[in-house]
């Protein structure tokens, strides 16, 4: 159930144990002197429940600008922002809670020296808290960069599927010359010239396709790279596709405006293939 609160970060484990060790960390680099007595299991139990409180602060912060500042935007822009705004939270709130703390249980005001210190400390945590979320997101990149290698991998290694009979085979991509509707129905062709009936539209299946191989010309045909020769442009933005010698398919099929530079760049990409 907690999973719904955390959103894609699951970063429970990590603070439930990171935490403590933080807060020993600071208490050896504050006291030089620790007296093992009620007094300090006290404090130190106190200044760790505020870690946890300002840790999720710290989180909130970070979670809220992954909403409306994504990395992708503008990765150096969003860092200085979080490491900014971050800091701004968790030092605000440990300077009320600590004084708050001295208030009720205290014996007078802190002294500046503890802040000039300690404030210089929490920062270089908060750096370490925003470093380990910059990781997350790095390594989250990563993870799905890998997971779509797979994926178009596994997508080659099988080609799509066919039905003959009651029976399902594969034909691989580099086989394939291209899709196309007669009469509302949609087919599969093939170099030697074999062709299937496919029980999908072609919005359905050219999100199945190796991007780099199959263009969605227009509502009739999805084509393979192999068979596109060159476009011809026309004067109102649209485009004329020159098939290879051979090809198929009816000539002059046209690619609309809006479409026109998606494919322009598609086709300049895939140039190695000519």
């Amino acid at each position: 159930m907690y999973r719904k609160y955390l959103g894609k970060y699951n970063d429970l484990l990590l603070f439930l144990l990171l935490m403590p060790v933080i807060n020993t960390i600071n208490y050896h680099l504050t006291y030089s002197r620790i007296r093992w007595d009620w007094y300090t299991y006290t404090t130190y139990f106190i200044d760790l429940a505020q870690g946890y409180i300002a840790w999720w602060l710290g989180r909130m912060v970070i979670v809220w600008l992954d909403r409306k500042m994504p990395y992708e935007n503008a990765m150096a822009k969003r860092i200085f922002v979080q490491i900014f705004l971050t800091n701004l939270v968790i030092q605000v709130y440990l300077i009320f809670i600590t004084e708050l703390v001295n208030a009720l249980f205290g014996d007078g005001p802190l002294p500046l020296k503890f802040y000039t210190y300690n404030l210089f400390i929490f920062f270089i945590w908060v750096l370490v808290v925003n470093g380990i979320y910059i990781g997350y997101y790095f390594h989250s990149q990563w993870y799905t960069v890998k997971s779509l290698r797979e994926s178009d991998k596994n997508l080659r290694s099988t080609g799509f599927e066919v039905m003959m009979g009651n029976t399902i085979h594969n034909v691989h991509f580099e086989s394939i010359i291209g899709f196309y509707i007669d009469d509302k129905t949609s087919y599969l062709l093939t170099k030697d010239q074999r062709r299937f009936i496919i029980d999908s539209s072609l919005n359905k299946i050219s999100p199945k396709l190796p991007e780099e191989l199959f263009f969605r010309l227009n509502r009739k045909y999805i084509v393979h790279r192999d068979w596109i020769k060159g476009y011809k442009k026309e004067i109102n933005g649209k485009l004329i596709v020159d098939f290879k010698k051979g090809a198929p398919f009816e000539n002059n099929q046209i690619i609309s405006r809006t479409i026109a530079p998606e494919f322009k760049r598609w086709f300049s990409a895939t140039a190695y293939r000519s």
